[in-house]
């Protein structure tokens, strides 16, 4: 909805230049520079629709093509086989050297050209497998295929193919994890590679769609690896670790992402946010605290490298929350970025008391770890309202009023409130929504 009121919008004001012109409310020079500006946004929005559409066109393409293939598959040979295997990868060699001598700048080109040398890659690996029975396991022909299809990303400059890379590794970690205990340390490795051409990408233009969508894509598949490293390592740390993985997320799409407007946030801040804010009401839950694991300090070198990566994001959103106050330019709410260190605060509360019987299930201290929360999350919503009114943000209130709305809820199921109470804090809370709304439409009518 918000797209096509812009677009028509735009349409509108295109045609009223004229007569501002005429009026001589604007110049003929500054109608020729808007009219320049919304052709350029209008070519952008075109390049996207061009990369899907392409990208379409070239998967229906191979799928019609497998099918045939598969259809007669039985009654060839197996040097037939062989050849049928690398004709689509020679294929996709030939267009891709086409696309880099002579249509080098266009995106929907590259980007077709590597997804079609990826979805070749992979099938000639595991048609040559199919074919002289190689067998192996899901995950190392995953590992094989994202290797053979890493450099692509940088030789095709193709955003959509860095995606499909943290796919395969997401996948890929997922499958050694099914098979069998694995070091996931590993996974970290495999990341790294992405990171030079997510640089780059952001240095050439911060604040378009393609570097959200691939900021967005290693935001979770940080997430994925970091569940995996975080059980692995067996210290119970998780609480802590992904605190910090989600503050980071939101203080670097506030600090670095520009955002489309003033009221709204960028996508990458606001999914750090939302993170933050269910975490934070999950924490609340005295049964969570219960379910934790006693924490077991192992000796092993790599569990031990498990627990340096998990306290890596906390320490680096720490750093991002102390970065920001030297350079007084705070943006982000205070208490989302305390977050990583009331996790700390909530983890060693629970931590310290002895166990109860069994000993494995929870502590004394459970829930003043919970109530902890409880209070953050109070705090953090009354923050958030505080934040959105001065700054004459609608959402940004709203979000504050919900995360107090889901702390009043949650209380609700897990408390033995009485009924009446819960209905007046209900009716309470109901009467902030519209009165924190009421407030924000006086002021924006009034302005």
């Amino acid at each position: 909805m918000g797209s096509s009121s812009n677009q028509r919008a735009v349409r509108w004001l295109r045609t009223e230049l004229p007569a501002l012109v005429s009026s001589g409310t604007i110049s003929a020079e500054n109608a020729q520079a808007i009219e320049r500006y919304y052709e350029a946004n209008a070519r952008g929005s075109s390049k996207v629709g061009f990369v899907l559409l392409a990208i379409v066109g070239s998967v229906l393409v191979a799928a019609g093509i497998v099918l045939l293939i598969a259809h007669n598959w039985d009654e060839f040979s197996r040097p037939v086989r062989s050849v049928i295997a690398f004709v689509p990868l020679v294929a996709a060699q030939a267009l891709s050297a086409f696309v880099l001598m002579r249509r080098d700048e266009s995106k929907p080109w590259r980007e077709s050209a590597a997804i079609f040398n990826v979805a070749a890659v992979g099938t000639a690996i595991s048609l040559v497998s199919q074919t002289y029975q190689i067998h192996g396991s899901l995950a190392n022909f995953i590992f094989v295929w994202m290797l053979l299809s890493l450099p692509l990303v940088y030789l095709m400059r193709t955003t959509l193919g860095a995606v499909t890379y943290l796919v395969g590794a997401v996948v890929w970690i997922v499958a050694r994890q099914v098979a069998s205990e694995f070091d996931p340390s590993y996974f970290w490795l495999l990341l790294l590679p992405v990171v030079p051409y997510f640089a780059s990408l952001y240095r050439r233009d911060p604040g378009s769609g393609e570097t959200a969508g691939l900021a967005i894509a290693l935001a979770g598949a940080a997430a994925v690896g970091l569940g995996f490293t975080a059980s692995f390592s067996t210290a119970n740390l998780g609480v802590v670790a992904f605190a910090g993985l989600f503050t980071v997320i939101y203080i670097c799409g506030i600090e670095f992402f520009p955002p489309p407007n003033l009221e709204r946030l960028h996508l990458l801040a606001l999914l750090g946010g939302l993170a933050i804010g269910v975490m934070t009401i999950v924490l609340t839950f005295e049964g969570i605290w219960h379910d934790s694991v006693a924490p077991y300090w192992s000796t092993d070198l790599r569990r031990r490298i498990s627990v340096a990566i998990e306290l890596c994001f906390a320490v680096a959103a720490i750093a991002l929350v102390v970065w920001s106050f030297l350079r007084r330019a705070v943006q982000f709410s205070v208490l989302a970025g305390a977050f990583p260190v009331i996790a700390a605060a909530g983890w060693f509360v629970a931590n310290r008391c002895e166990r109860l019987d069994p000993p494995w299930l929870h502590t004394r201290c459970d829930f003043a770890a919970a109530l902890l929360f409880d209070v953050y999350a109070l705090g953090l919503g009354v923050e958030l309202i505080v934040r959105g009114m001065r700054a004459n943000s609608t959402a940004r209130t709203n979000f504050g009023l919900l995360v107090i709305a889901a702390l009043a809820i949650a209380r609700f199921f897990d408390s033995d409130l009485a009924f009446v109470t819960r209905a007046i804090g209900f009716i309470a809370i109901g009467l902030g929504f519209l009165f924190a709304n009421l407030v924000l439409f006086k002021k924006r009518t009034a302005a």
